[in-house]
């Protein structure tokens, strides 16, 4: 048997408390408090509670063996105070002087590095002594499964030993809700309920780990990562060519992690409906898997877009064992605007 991937520490935040207080979560640089976005700061308190779950940074373990891979689509900086300073010197031409004086009244000095995608991985780093191999993927509902994959392959190759790895998502806020009715989603329903197409905010982190490395300082073992597909659809072309697409990845994924289709349990489907990709998802999944159980649970917390996939396995991880005689082997499925579906397949621990 080859190298196997453990994940070893898990910290799930689905928001914020009102106020901020003594008791809150977060990194000892205090100085990045001020460039956190609302997300960001969901996502420090989901990665103290991973890594302080996992008991990883009482190990000595070399700096640059030690990975971070996030998923997000990230908040942007503020477009009020960007109109700001556009109205403040519209008027068919830009007058240099005018524009510095406007920049500085009405934004912030801030504004850029607030904006960037890939800061929360520097702020992480520090915070943890990170390193080693590291990347942000930003394909929205893909995101945190990819980067859950890339941990896995990171340590597959002997490059890392273990990797902080999940996602992170925040789009409540009326500026940032506007950009996603494109992808038909709302903020909420008026009687409370959730959905694919309801966004909702929250982070999910986990400790992914050599195995044998977990075994030598008696790590708690959630489960280990198994095996990972990856394919592209193109939603704007016919159905049938996606299902053969999507069931080639699912086959792909399987054979990843040298399983039956028989063996797997379960299934945590995506259930995207932008372009009808839940009707794929689900032809694809009929066709292999017949009568397996599918969960959603975005019909719970609504869709955390590059939280989702960490936040799903994450309750896959913790929930109890059903049967003794039922396989512990479940996939999780991912799936973008832009065509992309990571499949992520998971052996949970006997517990």
């Amino acid at each position: 048997m080859g190298k196997r991937i453990a994940i070893t520490g898990l910290g799930v935040s689905l928001q914020l408390p009102v106020a901020d207080n003594k008791k809150e979560k977060a990194f000892k640089n205090r100085k990045i408090k001020k460039l956190l976005s609302r997300g960001e700061k969901i996502f420090c308190r989901s990665a103290v509670d991973a890594v302080a779950d996992s008991g990883i940074l009482e190990m000595d373990t070399a700096n640059e063996k030690r990975g971070i891979f996030l998923g997000t689509t990230k908040e942007s900086s503020s477009r009020t105070e960007l109109l700001n300073v556009l109205k403040s010197i519209y008027d068919g031409e830009i007058r240099h002087k005018e524009f510095a004086e406007a920049v500085a009244e009405n934004m912030s000095p801030l504004f850029v590095i607030k904006s960037l995608p890939n800061a929360c991985l520097h702020y992480a780093a520090e915070e943890f002594g990170i390193r080693g191999s590291n990347s942000l993927f930003i394909t929205n509902g893909a995101a945190g499964s990819q980067a859950i994959a890339a941990a896995y392959h990171t340590i597959l190759r002997g490059d890392c030993i273990w990797c902080l790895a999940g996602g992170f998502d925040s789009h409540m806020d009326e500026e940032e809700a506007y950009n996603f009715k494109q992808y038909g989603f709302k903020t909420d329903y008026p009687d409370g309920r959730k959905n694919s197409e309801v966004l909702g905010e929250g982070a999910g982190t986990f400790i992914v780990e050599d195995y044998d490395h977990a075994v030598s300082r008696k790590a708690k073992i959630y489960g280990e990562i198994i095996g990972h597909g990856e394919v592209f659809l193109n939603l704007d072309k016919e159905e049938t060519e996606n299902i053969r697409i999507l069931k080639m990845g699912i086959y792909k994924s399987l054979e990843s992690a040298q399983e039956d289709v028989d063996n797997v349990s379960l299934i945590h489907v995506d259930g995207l409906t932008y372009k009808n990709y839940h009707v794929i998802e689900e032809k694809a999944i009929q066709d292999i898997f017949h009568d397996i159980p599918q969960i959603n649970l975005k019909n719970q917390f609504g869709n955390l877009l590059g939280a989702a996939a960490a936040v799903e396995i994450a309750e896959a991880l913790i929930r109890k064992k059903a049967s003794q005689s039922k396989s512990q082997v479940f996939m999780k499925i991912s799936a973008g605007f832009g065509g992309e579906v990571s499949i992520i397949v998971i052996r949970r621990n006997e517990r």
